[in-house]
């Protein structure tokens, strides 16, 4: 397996990653909606077994997953990535650099669905292929996959879900008063407002409190969001944190997860301060024979950000499950 290491992470990603992908990049934008413009990238791999369509997580950029597009390009896979709305160079509804609107969890799914069957299907690669789909998701994203799954369980043989939101962790605040809380702050149409607590994008690095340990993947990252005010998108709104109950519900739902056909390989950080652990363990538990549960214990909600050590067993895993 080719990967690249954190001891010469920002050498190695500059002279050996991004050339990399350059020229086997292409990006362009779809509207299933009027106006709102969604933004997408495409890397080819030679020799593909398949194609694998990638959704990031809550706050992400597809530029933070350039390590991880690398190495499935390795692996032999096409990789369709998706930029969701009100992220980065997708349709954002507010000036905030910061601030993250999301109205309706649904219209993920379907901007998502749109992607999958009017751009990757539709591309001469996949078109009359029979390439196999892998759908990978992390976090939010791995929500929004789990519910794509269900709704439309005939487009993915396999799908890897990285720390996906399936349960939130909502702090000292019990899940049914912050519900309370931002349904009635919506019906006082103040639903754009931050989440209580959250602050815009902070000018000085963080490890201790970000979502990885390791400093060099961190720090290469944090640069690149200095230098991007369109990368530095980091509060919910009222809004979001609602939708991010409505993700949560829906996919742990035993009348959805029962359809579900594909193959899920879920990995579960064991030091997550994001999303708990219960939703995750209940997912795989209503999937049975469908599902693999892959506990990491020492890494934190960013797996695939981790250090060198942690992603030895994430990609054996991915590995071993896409072969």
């Amino acid at each position: 397996m080719i990967r690249i290491h954190e001891q010469n992470y920002r050498t190695d990603m500059d002279s050996t990653v991004l050339p990399f992908l350059e020229a086997r990049k292409s990006a362009g934008t779809f509207e299933r909606t009027a106006g709102v413009p969604i933004y997408y990238e495409h890397f080819t791999a030679d020799d593909a077994k398949g194609t694998l369509v990638l959704v990031h997580g809550f706050s992400e950029s597809l530029p933070k997953f350039y390590e991880t597009i690398y190495v499935f390009l390795n692996l032999g896979w096409h990789v369709w990535a998706i930029q969701q709305r009100e992220h980065g160079l997708s349709f954002r509804s507010s000036q905030d650099p910061a601030l993250i609107d999301i109205t309706d969890y649904r219209d993920l799914i379907r901007d998502l669905h749109f992607f999958v069957k009017k751009i990757v299907c539709a591309s001469p690669e996949n078109k009359n292929s029979t390439l196999r789909r892998v759908l990978y998701g992390h976090s939010m994203g791995g929500g929004i996959s789990a519910c794509y799954l269900e709704c439309y369980p005939d487009d993915f043989c396999k799908a890897i879900l990285s720390s996906p939101m399936l349960e939130l962790n909502s702090g000292q605040i019990p899940a049914p008063v912050a519900e309370m809380y931002a349904k009635l702050m919506i019906r006082l149409g103040k639903g754009q407002q931050y989440m209580p607590g959250a602050a815009p994008f902070q000018d000085r690095p963080d490890l201790e409190g970000s979502c990885t340990s390791c400093e060099a993947r961190y720090a290469y990252w944090f640069s690149i969001q200095r230098e991007h005010p369109e990368y530095q998108m980091c509060v919910p709104s009222i809004h979001s944190a609602l939708q991010f109950l409505n993700i949560t519900r829906f996919a742990v739902n035993p009348r959805h997860t029962r359809v579900i056909t594909a193959s899920v390989l879920l990995f579960q950080a064991g030091k997550d301060t994001m999303v708990k652990p219960g939703g995750q363990d209940k997912f795989v538990r209503l999937l049975g024979d469908h599902a693999r549960l892959v506990r990491i214990p020492e890494a934190k909600h960013e797996i695939y950000f981790e250090n060198d050590q942690i992603l030895e067993r994430y990609w054996g895993e991915i590995e071993s499950f896409l072969q």
